[in-house]
Formats: C-alpha cells, structure tokens, sequence
C-alpha cells in the first residue's frame, strides 16, 4: 500500500514543480494557476489524511508525512499575482487552445492512475483465459 503513497507523491512532486515554473513565467496571473494551486492543496492534505489512517508501518508513514508536509508548503508558497485573471479572455495568453496549469493536473493523472484496459478486451482475455485452461467460469481463476 506504501507503493500507492509514493506514486500519488511522485506525481505531485511533477505538477509541483511545473506550476513553480509557470508562477516564475507564463503564467503568473492566470487564474488557472490558482485553481491548480487550491486543487494540488487539497490533493495533499486529502493524502496527509489518508497516510495517517492506513496501516502501513510507523516508519515508512513517517517517510511519507514528511514528504507530504514538504511538499504542502511548496504549493502553499506558490508565488501568484495579486490580481489573478483568465489571461485567454484577455487575449494575453499566447500558448495555444489549452491552459498550462490544468494541464499539469492532467499529467499528474498520467503519473499516478494505472493504466485500465477497455472492458471489451478484458473480456477476451478473460474468455481466452478459460478456454485454455479449461475453467467454466465466467471470470479467469489464477489457477
């Protein structure tokens, strides 16, 4: 489960340091970086709170709150504008049709969800699983 942890934490150590340089850059008034910023907070401390109920051992969840906590006050101190607006809308945001901030959070997603194969191809696994063997199940059985 501990292996669960360090991913999300690996991810977040990625987005965190791409919105650091989008804050020091491009995207230091966009309100878009606000809205990563309050969604990786959030993501955190949800985290934070999920290590502290697992079952994992004292020290490895040690490990990881540490990291946790570092990583919390590297996205609380963020340096955003004091005046934060869209800067698509303002016709000041040249990058192209997407938003750069949001799309950190989106490759946090490819970092830390394991990839789900489409249900019509575990379904021919499944069936040619059982076929080999020779189970009637509907679901393969590790045999």
């Amino acid at each position: 489960m501990d292996t669960y942890f360090k991913n999300q934490l690996r991810g977040y150590d990625v987005v965190l340091a791409t919105l650091s340089g989008f804050s020091e850059d491009i995207c230091q008034n966009c309100i878009g970086l606000s809205g990563a910023q309050t969604k990786v907070i959030k993501g955190l401390k949800k985290l934070r709170m999920d290590v502290e109920k697992s079952s994992i051992q004292e020290a490895e969840k040690e490990k990881i709150l540490i990291f946790t906590e570092s990583s919390l006050k590297a996205a609380e101190g963020l340096k955003l504008a004091e005046e934060l607006s869209c800067q698509k809308t303002a016709d000041r945001c040249k990058i192209g049709p997407g938003c750069f901030p949001l799309g950190a959070l989106e490759l946090m997603n490819q970092i830390t969800e394991p990839a789900i194969l489409p249900e019509k191809e575990v379904r021919k696994m499944a069936k040619l699983i059982c076929v080999v063997c020779g189970a009637e199940e509907p679901v393969p059985v590790v045999h």
